[in-house]
């Protein structure tokens, strides 16, 4: 699971898709990210079984292409950045026994 988050734009779409379900296109603009990166990035986190598709609604852009919606399948995300960042900050300090 750690390995899927490696790739920089895996981590802000979960920690969005763990607000509310969205799309490839509304996560690459609120992300300022291509699509192509965006939406090759969730597939990988839906191979991977952290994302799920919850509906699939026809595109505004052109209502003969699906858009399709995602939503995160675990809670926890913004904590686990946390307890990350906290990991990193006391990197190289000796353990307190």
């Amino acid at each position: 699971m750690l390995a899927e988050l490696r790739h920089p734009v895996r981590l802000p779409i979960l920690l969005a898709l763990e607000a509310r379900p969205r799309s490839a296109s509304e996560l690459a603009e609120e992300l300022d990210e291509p699509f192509d990166r965006v939406n090759h990035a969730m597939r990988a986190l839906s191979a991977a079984g952290m994302i799920e598709l919850v509906r699939q609604e026809p595109a505004e852009a052109s209502p003969n292409l699906l858009r399709r919606v995602y939503a995160s399948r675990y809670r926890g995300w913004p904590t686990l950045v946390q307890t990350l960042e906290a990991i990193v900050a006391t990197a190289g300090e000796p353990a307190s026994d």
